[in-house]
């Protein structure tokens, strides 16, 4: 029986759900793996801070150098958040030749691989599964089930928060700030809800499983972002008549040998399986070449879901030898960001269009100037002056878009209230 020694930085909903699965599940490690785990230190910020009586039996501080410096600590899980004193923690745990263990997806998106070499040079191992989707385990079969694929596309839900709200206002009619709010009450919203409702924490998310399905690193100006802070029940109601549901996806597609990210509101065909998601679960859908599509669905955060990520990493360390493999093993990729004339999509553009004689037309002709055709055009009735007018388009590229939009912004008597693409799926052989 081997013993390992733990320091964990943080304390709170996902650090008390590991310290709770490591004592229930002991007995198990120890038949199964022949390994047992002793948290020895923990260390927060406010020691005064209230806290599950389970962790009562705890050591705490609120001094990082109880763990940095002890040298009986052997691996160090670090649940603090934040990129500055999560980095330094990391970095010291690293060179003081301690394994890490994160859920911290806004450092390792941007320093992951930096990171990861760090570990490597000093021999120990840094794992992030928890970083991605809570419990479901999307990076490890990314880097090793699917390691021997040729990755076509990834589409993930990998936001509870705006999906609870978008599932809230489909299902029970509510308006946005009413399923904003019920969101905060349930705690799967900050009180200032940004991160989520913008895109901003499933960008982060993209950037992490772009690396390790395509081998790429990208920034966040490298994925076109929108939020579902402007989408109404008029939205809704008319993308569902027209056969799909609006999901907030994060979207990697290699097309023609170039791979496009966005994380945006998108529709999605009633018939696929991201169409069902409902709630603050969270699934990613990944098509390879030779799997096909492969659906991963459960919670994507939570006490216990994300700690259960947190454990997993823990026993793959334990039995990953003297020598911890490197998590992400995917070999740096040569494949170039998509640009402007290869980002390709059905759009669904909603527009207000002033409501007088040959208006339409002229609408029409805005679009086909770009030679961008209409698979289905829906005019409201009037309301006031206006018309509320919904175009799908047949597939054209964001080159070929843009000057239409440039061109009515600059018109009179016409608006764009939203542009949202339509999901891409893969054709097959889109890589040589």
């Amino acid at each position: 029986m081997k013993n390992y020694r733990i320091g964990i930085f943080g304390l709170g909903t996902v650090a008390t759900g590991v310290t709770k699965i490591l004592k229930e599940q002991s007995h198990i490690y120890a038949e199964k793996f022949a390994v047992s785990f002793e948290i020895v230190q923990v260390v927060v910020h406010n020691l005064d801070k209230k806290r599950d009586p389970k962790t009562s039996g705890l050591t705490i501080s609120d001094d990082p150098k109880t763990i940095l410096d002890n040298p009986d600590i052997d691996i160090v899980i670090e649940l603090v958040g934040g990129k500055t004193a999560a980095k330094t923690i990391i970095e010291k745990s690293l060179k003081a030749k301690k394994h890490v263990i994160t859920a911290n997806k806004d450092l390792i998106a941007s320093q992951g691989r930096k990171l990861s070499r760090l570990a490597s040079e000093n021999h120990v191992g840094l794992f992030y599964e928890a970083a991605v989707a809570g419990g479901i385990p999307i990076l490890r079969a990314l880097s090793t089930s699917l390691a021997s694929d040729d990755i076509e596309q990834i589409n993930g839900i990998i936001n509870g928060t705006s999906n609870f709200i978008l599932s809230q206002m489909r299902q029970k009619q509510m308006s946005y700030h009413d399923a904003l709010t019920l969101a905060q009450e349930k705690g799967f919203a900050e009180a200032d809800p940004t991160n989520d409702v913008d895109g901003i924490d499933a960008a982060y998310k993209l950037q992490i499983l772009a690396d390790f399905a395509f081998g790429k690193q990208i920034s966040q100006k490298d994925i076109q972002m929108g939020g579902i802070r402007t989408i109404t029940q008029t939205d809704l109601q008319d993308v569902a008549e027209l056969g799909y549901e609006i999901k907030l996806l994060a979207n990697a597609t290699i097309i023609a040998n170039k791979l496009a990210l966005s994380v945006e509101p998108t529709l999605v065909p009633k018939d696929h399986p991201l169409a069902s998601v409902q709630n603050e679960n969270n699934a990613v859908f990944v098509t390879g070449k030779y799997a096909g599509g492969l659906m991963f669905y459960g919670p994507g955060a939570g006490e216990f879901p994300t700690a259960n990520s947190v454990v997993a990493d823990l026993l793959s360390l334990v039995n990953s030898g003297d020598r911890p493999a490197v998590f992400n093993s995917h070999p740096d990729s040569e494949v170039s960001l998509a640009g402007p004339k290869d980002r390709i999509a059905s759009r669904y553009i909603v527009l207000t269009v002033t409501n007088r004689p040959g208006a339409m037309h002229k609408l029409s002709a805005f679009f086909l100037m770009s030679n961008i055709n209409f698979r289905n055009i829906r005019q409201y009735d009037p309301i006031g002056e206006t018309t509320r007018v919904v175009i799908i388009t047949y597939p054209a590229s964001d080159a070929q878009l843009n000057p239409v939009k440039t061109t009515i912004k600059q018109a009179r008597g016409v608006k764009i209230i939203h542009e949202f693409k339509l999901l891409i799926e893969p054709k097959g052989g889109q890589r040589d």
